[in-house]
This record gives structure tokens, C-alpha cells and sequence, in this order.
């Protein structure tokens, strides 16, 4: 565990003083508080050690009630007791949801954390892992702690489950890496909110192995029927960042793709990929021509000049300027922005310049702004290089 872990956590000396509170009974006082005409003791007493399960149920939901309105001591340590050892599905039910009903401040100062992770190592009732699950996704920091915890429970015959698990691993980040190999079953799971829940995790633990798990996720794509499952699949592609020819063929065949935003997330990915992305840089040039949605077009020809990278750039300076008369003027100002990127480079291209200052006039101030600030660029000379040894100035 890190030192900000235990910074936030403090589940040591805390902890141990917590469950020693919650296996011996509270002296009685005078001062005790209560709840439905019971002492705080009494009802530790009734969790503890009642025979009766609905009794103690409610026993968890009094002492709750005691704890937020009393800050009582006992409380929390002996919910949290009861969620991990008490015979009862039905109780440890009401201590799941009574740990996860806490403030985050709470629970940041230990109170049932340690809890909450062990029960998740612990407990094989779906519903009541499902309960743990959510409740350890609410607490920011808390998922990581539970990453090993939370992978021993991906195998859970309940979809539901298994997606929560899954879920809270995606908040667990870096830390739940270990959990790779554990997660990639899910992503040919039938439930659709398990593969989306998996498909998200995985892209952002950060997996050993992560250009195999983008591959799997790019050959997933022609097959799923789910937009919002081909939607987190993209997202999770580029977050892991991987750019094998296998990857940038699978997201090149995405932008003829009939849905728009399948195509505006794969143009956008390339775009991220540099000139990785060159093997599909002629298919990106054919979506900034002539895509149907306009801001996809806008993405591709920036996608398009970052795949080819600026030297063969300078040689496709024809395919930009074409790109002027497109009747978008957010096409038109990207086009202008990839010729002004190479800058200087362009300072004895006469065709180049005249062109750019023929939109000088252009309907749109944008496009304007745009070709003005390209051809200062061009012009602009470069800065003389210093010499980076002094001694040899003069």
C-alpha cells in the first residue's frame, strides 16, 4: 500500500482499536445513547449475539441511526463485524448498504473500510457482493485498496455483479492491473452491461499485455451490436494507446462506418495515433472530402495531415488546397491550419500563398482570420539559432 493510501486510509492502530469495539460489549452508562427505546449497548448486544436474524437487521439500521446522530462509537465496527461474519444474507445485506451510505470524509478516516475490503474477499452471495461492489466504487481511493479483492469476484454467476466488480475496477486505475487476465473473459460476456463494463476497465487499468487487449477490442467492433458498447470500445482503444497495424486497420475500417459517432470517435483516435495512422491516411482524406457530418470531415483533415506527417504534407499541398472550396468553413479553416503548420517551409510556394490570400475575401470571418494568420507564418522568418556554446561567439 502506498503512503497516500495510508495517508487516507488509516486502517492500522485504527482498525485494530475498531474491532476490538465491535467484539466486546459497550459498559452501560447513563450517558448511553438510544434509539427506539434502546441503549447503544443493548443493541451491539442484539447484533451480536441475537438468534433471531430480523433482529438483527434491525439492530444494524439503529445502530446506524446512532451513529449519524450520535457519532457512536460502537457503531460502525460492529455493522462492519456483522457484514463480514453474520450468518445472514438478509443482514449483511443492511450492513452492506449501512457502510455504503457513509460520507466519504467517513470513510476516508477508516471507518469501515477495512470493512468493505474484506468483505469483498469474503462474501460469495451475488446480492450482497453487488451491495460491497457499489459501495466501495463510492469512496474515491477505496476501489484501489480492493483491486485483488475485487477480481476474485469477476467470476460471479450474476451479470449484474460482475459488471459493478468490474465497475469499481475501472475506478481502481494503475492499481488494479493485476486484474487483466480476470477481466478479458467479460468482454465475450453475454450481458452487455458486463462488456461495457470490462471493455471500460481495461482501458483504463493500464493492463500488462495492453496491445493484445486493444487487438481484442478492435476485433470485437465488426460484431457487437451495442453503439454504446462500440462507443467505450473506441475510448478504451486510445486510452491504452497501442497502435499496431492491427489496431489502425480495425479503426480504419470504422470510418465508413454507417453510424456518425463510430465514425467521429475512429477519425478522432487516428488523429491521436500521428503517422502510425499513415496506413489509412488516404481513407481519412476521403472522409475530409466527403463525409455527411461535417465536424467528422473537420477531424479528418486534421487526422489525415497528422497521419502523413509534415514531409509528405508539403508534397500532398494540392489535396489541402482542394479542401477550400469545401461549402464548410470549419473544413476550410482546418485545411488552412494544416498548410500553416508547415510554416517557413512554404515561404517560396507562390501558388500556396496566392491561394491563401484569395481567402482573403472569404464569406466566413473564420476563414479570413485563418488565411491571414497562415501567410504571416509562412513569411515570418525564422528565428537565427543561438549558439548554444558562448565561448565561441565572436
Amino acid at each position: 500500500m502506498s503512503r497516500s493510501a495510508l495517508s487516507r486510509f488509516t486502517l492500522g492502530a485504527v482498525g485494530l482499536l475498531l474491532a476490538l469495539a465491535a467484539t466486546v460489549s459497550p459498559a452501560r452508562g447513563d450517558d448511553e445513547p438510544e434509539v427506539d427505546g434502546m441503549k447503544g449497548a443493548a443493541w451491539v448486544d442484539v447484533l451480536n449475539k441475537s438468534d433471531s436474524a430480523r433482529q438483527r437487521a434491525l439492530a444494524v439500521q439503529a445502530l446506524l441511526k446512532l451513529w449519524v446522530e450520535k457519532q457512536y462509537i460502537h457503531s460502525l465496527p460492529t455493522i462492519g463485524r456483522a457484514l463480514q461474519v453474520d450468518s445472514s444474507v438478509a443482514v449483511r445485506t443492511q450492513a452492506a448498504l449501512a457502510l455504503g451510505s457513509l460520507r466519504e470524509s467517513e470513510v476516508e478516516k477508516g471507518h469501515g473500510a477495512q470493512d468493505l475490503i474484506d468483505a469483498m474477499g469474503r462474501e460469495k452471495t451475488s446480492k450482497v457482493r453487488l451491495l460491497i461492489a457499489k459501495a466501495i466504487a463510492r469512496y474515491k481511493g477505496l476501489p484501489a485498496l480492493s483491486a485483488s479483492q475485487l477480481a476474485g469476484a469477476l467470476k460471479d454467476p450474476e451479470p449484474a455483479t460482475r459488471a459493478a466488480v468490474a465497475e469499481a475496477l475501472a475506478l481502481a486505475g494503475p492499481a488494479g492491473k493485476s486484474a487483466a487476465a480476470e477481466l478479458a473473459p467479460l468482454l465475450k460476456d453475454e450481458d452487455k452491461a458486463v462488456r461495457r463494463a470490462a471493455v471500460i476497465a481495461l482501458g483504463r487499468i493500464e493492463p500488462e499485455g495492453s496491445s493484445a487487449v486493444a487487438e481484442a477490442m478492435v476485433k470485437m467492433l465488426p460484431a457487437e451490436k451495442e453503439l454504446d458498447v462500440r462507443i467505450e470500445l473506441i475510448t478504451s482503444i486510445q486510452l491504452l494507446g497501442e497502435k499496431s497495424p492491427a489496431v489502425v486497420a480495425g479503426l480504419g475500417a470504422l470510418l465508413s462506418d454507417p453510424d456518425d459517432e463510430i465514425r467521429r470517435r475512429a477519425t478522432r483516435t487516428l488523429g491521436s495515433f500521428g503517422t502510425a495512422a499513415a496506413p489509412v491516411a488516404e481513407a481519412l482524406l476521403k472522409v475530409a472530402k466527403s463525409d455527411k457530418a461535417k465536424d467528422v470531415s473537420v477531424d479528418a483533415v486534421y487526422a489525415f495531415g497528422s497521419a502523413i506527417g509534415p514531409d509528405e504534407l508539403k508534397k500532398r499541398l494540392k489535396d489541402m488546397l482542394a479542401l477550400l472550396a469545401d461549402t464548410d468553413f470549419r473544413v476550410r479553416v482546418a485545411a488552412i491550419d494544416n498548410i500553416a503548420s508547415l510554416g517557413n517551409e512554404l515561404k517560396d510556394d507562390a501558388e500556396t500563398l496566392k491561394t491563401l490570400r484569395a481567402r482573403y475575401g472569404d464569406p466566413h470571418i473564420r476563414v479570413r482570420e485563418a488565411a491571414r494568420a497562415a501567410v504571416e507564418r509562412i513569411e515570418k522568418k525564422p528565428e537565427p539559432k543561438k549558439n548554444p556554446d558562448p565561448k565561441k561567439d565572436g
